[in-house]
């Protein structure tokens, strides 16, 4: 073998060799390239899906203080975001920008989640959870500012000049508004459900103030009635609440027989004590009901361990004012047994006859007893009737107290929140910069 052709061996089997070490070589650095590229690509994914959210959870932090402070304000629920009177809309849109920031963060999510890691993902879902609770927080706020108006106006300026039954209605409507624009959008099913439990009940309240203050204008507590049935029909909880009322036309029914015989017209006795012996069960029911509602006003479900204790000393107060209602209900209690008395002789005597005498003496006797029961009667109730004023200045204070109580809950709400925006940053700079 030529020395030509021994060097052209060894220079091939060289190059041979020099490929076959080149090859993995150069594999190698092209995937730490790819690979280096590729953890490049996802610490700017997850750098722009961490930035994404957290300018979310800033833009709802802003805005629901906003919300927060406009709720908040004594007035607002008197004049929020309309004119009263004219029902002309002032803020149509104060929970909009929320609502925006809220959706911003949302979507942001997603790619949270898919570009990890997993705890970053978890710290977001917790973020956006307590954007959620702040939410609802400020939404309970709005609510019971706005029932404290609705009860405020129905209780507190009954019968004064003031008052205005479009303050409640226009109250009412802002927030059935205000959680149509929010709760339900945003998919808050728990909340919306204790949404149309407050507008409910609210509506109810709004129709049994209607019906107290028509007394003597059948045609007015007639409909009120017809409204109140028709919220029975639809709710077992509202029909337990409203029940005693539906039997309120006998009521209205007395007293338009009373002012037309304080009128001169004339009315048999039959019709007078007919009209008492109808109207009386529906008025002890009435009053058996306030009684048992304030003595015991907590939610089925709601202990005194869940209050505030200044929340608990107001219930507390306003529970032992219910005594007064022991007389007139006595009193009543009285005169209906006694009517039955009367029915009962009457029956009597159209089976056994007795002799003219000693009908005439029962029948004194009866009306001697009856008109004693029904003066008691009167003026127990009118002792009540001068206290029942004193009520609302009671459960003022629940309203105060529980409002306070829901003012605070939204700041523990948003300083958790603030807390979960610094861990969800803290984990994803970990993870951007490692």
């Amino acid at each position: 073998m030529g020395t030509e052709v021994i060097v052209a061996l060894i220079g091939v089997s060289a190059s041979v060799l020099a490929a076959a070490i080149a090859f993995p070589v150069g594999r190698g650095v092209a995937r730490r390239q790819a690979s280096d590229q590729h953890d490049q690509w996802l610490r700017s994914q997850r750098q722009n899906a961490s930035s994404r959210l957290a300018d979310g959870a800033t833009e709802f932090i802003e805005t629901a203080a906003h919300a927060w402070e406009a709720v908040a304000r004594p007035e607002y629920a008197h004049t929020r975001r309309r004119d009263i009177e004219s029902r002309k809309r002032l803020d149509p849109a104060l929970y909009e920008p929320l609502r925006k920031a809220l959706r911003e963060m949302h979507n942001a999510l997603p790619a949270v989640a898919m570009h990890g890691p997993e705890d970053v993902a978890v710290a977001a879902q917790d973020l956006h959870a307590a954007a959620l609770e702040m939410t609802g927080a400020v939404l309970q706020l709005d609510s019971c500012c706005v029932q404290r108006s609705v009860m405020s106006n129905s209780l507190l300026t009954a019968g004064a000049e003031g008052f205005s039954q479009h303050r409640i209605e226009a109250a009412m409507d802002d927030l059935d508004t205000a959680y149509a624009r929010l709760a339900a959008p945003l998919g808050l099913p728990e909340f919306t459900a204790h949404v149309e439990e407050t507008l409910r009940l609210a509506s109810v309240l709004t129709d049994l103030f209607r019906l107290s203050t028509s007394v003597d204008d059948p045609p007015a507590a007639r409909a009120a009635l017809a409204d109140l049935r028709r919220a029975a029909e639809h709710d077992a909880q509202i029909r337990d609440i409203i029940e005693p009322f539906l039997t309120f036309e006998a009521i209205v029914e007395m007293r338009a027989l009373a002012r037309a015989m304080s009128e001169g017209q004339q009315v048999g006795l039959d019709q007078q004590l007919a009209s008492i012996s109808t109207a009386l069960p529906a008025l002890i029911g009435i009053y058996a009901n306030l009684q048992q509602t304030l003595q015991n006003p907590l939610p089925e479900g709601m202990a005194f361990d869940d209050l505030p204790p200044e929340l608990v000393s107001a219930i507390e107060s306003v529970s032992a004012m219910t005594s007064h209602f022991d007389g007139p209900l006595d009193a009543m209690q009285q005169l209906q047994q006694h009517l039955h008395v009367g029915d009962e002789l009457a029956a009597a005597a159209g089976t056994t006859p007795m002799d003219p005498m000693t009908a005439f003496f029962a029948s004194r006797a009866w009306d001697s007893a009856l008109g004693a029961l029904g003066q008691r009667t009167i003026e127990e109730a009118t002792t009540l009737n001068a206290f029942i004023p004193q009520f609302p200045a009671l459960i003022e204070p629940l309203f105060t107290i529980t409002q306070q109580h829901l003012n605070n809950n939204v700041m523990n709400r948003r300083e958790q929140l603030i807390q979960a925006r610094i861990d969800f940053i803290d984990k994803a700079r970990k993870t951007i910069t490692t």
